[in-house]
């Protein structure tokens, strides 16, 4: 899940101040968003998930899980001295209605993310900052109120929706890692998916824009996210290329006096990898490898998802 770990001292008396100045100095040449703060979704997530279609109504449970293994790039794509080990899981609740608005067919939908990071840092940190460190808690609650299905023409989908980002996460300026920031983030996205002659040829775009931490008077910038699958179906099982590209669009705002009042640097990231789709009965599962072939300010390397869906209720 793309998590970007920076630990932040507090300046309290010229001590305090000028560790903060040298932390300060890591994290713009390290880092992007609110230092510690993981972006709001893992980058990915919609990867082998035909997003523009809705399933027939009902209500549905839906479980995503990755384990990742990567590590900080700073601005120039060098090692940043951190290497993180993230396991994340997203419990989703889907509830399609079978009402329609605005001609499209509607559903909603609620995400609760759960988080574990175990962080190593060395070199070029400064000493204080080095060593490991380790937290699982509950990141930010995704709760998405309209999400919108049209049918273009036989097996061609479009869809649009808005999620909004509550701040459930554990956040702490002073620690090395939270699982959340104390900021609300608005996300509106838009999907295609071609469904026709075996294939599930699907892009997702969702750009992110956050409010300001009331803790740390710190706004992370605008980010936009976009992730494909191209999967074909092969012997009782679809399979083909999969990838996600993240980019911060605006840069940070500091109107406080935590991380030195400096801000981060802007983030990007791209990831290739491959992903598989079988149904068993109701149950449909997807399995994807990703690597990360461009980072730049952010934490990635190779990771493992999977994913599955299922009904748990009868639609209207």
């Amino acid at each position: 899940m793309g998590i970007k770990t920076m630990g932040i001292l507090k300046r309290t008396g010229w001590l305090a101040a000028g560790v903060m100045a040298v932390t300060a100095l890591f994290s713009t040449t390290a880092e992007a968003r609110e230092a510690g703060v993981p972006s709001s979704v893992p980058p990915g997530n919609t990867m082998g998930v035909a997003i523009g279609a809705n399933p027939p109504p009902g209500l549905y449970f839906s479980s995503r899980t990755g384990y990742w293994d990567g590590e900080l790039k700073d601005d120039n794509g060098d090692f940043g001295g951190q290497t993180n080990t993230l396991i994340d899981t997203a419990l989703q609740f889907i509830w399609v209605p079978g009402t329609q608005l605005w001609g499209g067919d509607y559903k909603a939908y609620v995400t609760l993310p759960l988080i574990y990071n175990d962080q190593s840092r060395s070199a070029p940190f400064p000493a204080p900052l080095q060593g490991n460190s380790s937290k699982t808690a509950l990141g930010n609650i995704e709760i998405a109120p309209v999400s919108l299905s049209w049918q273009l023409e036989p097996g061609i989908f479009m869809s649009a929706g808005l999620s909004i980002f509550a701040p459930t996460g554990d956040f702490d300026p002073n620690a090395a890692i939270s699982t959340g920031g104390d900021f609300w983030t608005l996300s509106p996205s838009v999907g295609y998916s071609y469904l026709r002659d075996g294939w599930n040829a699907s892009i997702h775009a969702a750009y992110f824009t956050n409010t300001e931490n009331s803790t740390t008077d710190y706004t992370s910038g605008d980010e936009l996210l976009v992730n494909l699958s191209a999967l074909k179906d092969v012997g009782g099982f679809s399979v083909g290329p999969v990838g996600y590209w993240r980019k911060q669009l605006t840069a940070d705002e500091n109107n406080g006096s935590y991380y030195g009042g400096t801000v981060q640097d802007k983030s990007e990231q791209a990831a290739l990898g491959i992903g598989f789709t079988k149904r068993f009965g109701p149950v449909e599962a997807n399995l994807n490898l990703t690597h990360d072939v461009y980072l730049r300010n952010t934490v990635g390397g190779t990771k493992l998802w999977l994913n599955f869906t299922m009904p748990i209720g009868a639609g209207k």
